[in-house]
């Protein structure tokens, strides 16, 4: 059974799931346009709503729609969004947001995990993430599905009271792995 039909039919993925079945390219042409018109605003049935919704948050994390259907696919999670007593208004404006991060710099290469897709479909679109600064401190921050090094470096920057995007350009960001080795990113 294909992933998307899956999802929203609202089957557990086996543990053994392959996730290189998983081509968010072809999904994104083939069901973008149904998503957005079978998930609208008045729906039926809430549960496949939802469900529909938490694809549409997968895919637009990633790959970008094409030029056609950007500004009609921006505009209506906009108006879902900020239309006040909408469902779905808080994962519309997630999903705009990811589709933005995907234009600015390009969707996510890594297939997510069989935990974090578990989590996405669960309606947990974010993790709070262990940070080791200089001097020992540790800092948690939350981690969602399109967040990139630039954003880690402009949060952390805020607390500090660095505003100006040229201090952004001093700070770098190491991957410590279990191992115990570092990775510049």
């Amino acid at each position: 059974m294909p992933f998307a039909w899956s999802i929203l039919r609202g089957q557990e993925l086996p543990e053994s799931w392959n996730l290189s079945q998983f081509n968010p390219r072809r999904l994104l042409a083939h069901s973008s346009a149904v998503t957005t018109c079978d998930v609208a605003p008045v729906c039926p049935c809430r549960d496949s709503c939802q469900r529909g919704w938490r694809l549409l948050y997968i895919v637009t994390a990633y790959h970008s729609c094409s030029e056609v259907l950007h500004p009609h696919l921006t505009r209506f999670l906009q108006d879902v969004s900020r239309t006040p007593g909408l469902p779905f208004q808080g994962i519309a404006k997630a999903c705009e947001q990811n589709l933005q991060k995907t234009l600015r710099f390009g969707g996510r290469l890594e297939l997510p995990s069989s935990i974090e897709l578990r989590a996405m479909l669960a309606g947990r679109s974010s993790k709070r993430q262990l940070f080791l600064l200089p001097g020992g401190l540790e800092r948690h921050l939350k981690i969602k599905t399109c967040t990139v090094a630039l954003d880690v470096v402009e949060e952390i920057c805020a607390e500090m009271a660095l505003t100006r995007p040229e201090a952004f350009n001093e700070y770098v960001i190491f991957v410590v792995t279990n191992r115990g080795e570092c990775q510049e990113e």
